[in-house]
Parts: structure tokens; sequence; C-alpha cells
């Protein structure tokens, strides 16, 4: 299935989380949950404007992140006026 994004938004993938090892061991309770970032690196797959191409990483606040799922898989989407930044090396 393609997702083409419409008027300012656009598709992005979410990097697998990086689990940090460490040599000891901590009980935590079972509904426990990390705190999460306030912002997130995410790679641009589709950007109808072009403003942004594939692969792309840019940053954008954690909380504006849209899932969409549909029947053939979960796909995201961010609007474009939430960018902050675009990472380049």
């Amino acid at each position: 299935m393609i997702v083409k994004p419409k008027n300012n938004w656009i598709q992005v993938d979410l990097p697998l989380g990086k689990e940090r090892e460490s040599p000891y061991e901590v009980l935590l309770p079972a509904d426990y949950k990390p705190a999460e970032k306030p912002y997130k690196e995410i790679t641009v797959c589709s950007d109808p404007k072009e403003e942004y191409k594939h692969g792309d990483i840019v940053v954008v606040p954690t909380h504006i992140i849209r899932e969409v799922d549909l029947e053939e898989g979960r796909f995201y989407l961010i609007e474009r006026s939430h960018v902050m930044a675009l990472v380049e090396e």
C-alpha cells in the first residue's frame, strides 16, 4: 500500500528504540514507562511539497506525531509546520 500525504502533511518513519545495556538490575513496577524526550529525530518518507527529501532527518515534538493504522500497516504523519530542524551531516 502506498500512502501519499496531502496538503501540509509529511509521512515519516520512526527510529527503532535503542536499549542501553547495564550490568545492574533494578526492579520496577510492571506498568512503569520511562519518560519520553519532548522531541524526536525522525526520517522523512514522503513530502508532497518536496521541501524534504526521502531519507532526510528532521526533529519534531514527540506529541505531534500521528499514528495511522490501516489494514496494510501502520504509518506516521506530521504536520509541516511542526518541523523544528533539519539534521545535516
